[in-house]
């Protein structure tokens, strides 16, 4: 039987992230992002503090694709909020970082912007532009 993966410090990752999204402290909020991902990290932090009023932080999936791990939350402001699939991974020294990092709040489906998908997605509903 296949081991079951313990996610504890991954889970307390997320959490304390979480934490200092919620207290709108930015720096402490990067620090989770890899230097590779910090562009996509900031463009979505940006959107985040758009929100109004006090913030939390529902978490709502952890899903684990190869050696990596999606976390998907929803940052709640008053009258809006985001959806955010964080990817996770652990470093060669134990720390885990954000590796990417996409905002799904107004997509239908993780899918949607996938050219070759979308363009199948429309062609079964009928848009086409065949009668």
């Amino acid at each position: 039987m296949k081991r079951v993966d313990d996610t504890t410090e991954l889970r307390s990752a997320i959490a304390a992230h979480g934490r200092a999204i919620m207290a709108g402290e930015v720096a402490e909020a990067e620090g989770f992002a890899h230097r590779d991902a910090i562009d996509a990290y900031r463009g979505v932090a940006l959107e985040i503090s758009r929100l109004s009023g006090p913030l939390a932080v529902e978490d709502l999936a952890l899903a684990k694709i190869g050696a990596q791990y999606i976390s998907k939350l929803r940052i709640v402001g008053v009258g809006a909020y985001r959806r955010v699939l964080y990817r996770w991974r652990k470093e060669v020294d134990g720390t885990w970082v954000i590796a990417g990092v996409e905002d799904t709040t107004n997509k239908r489906s993780p899918w949607s912007d996938v050219p070759t998908l979308a363009a199948a997605a429309g062609q079964v509903r009928g848009e086409n532009g065949n009668a």
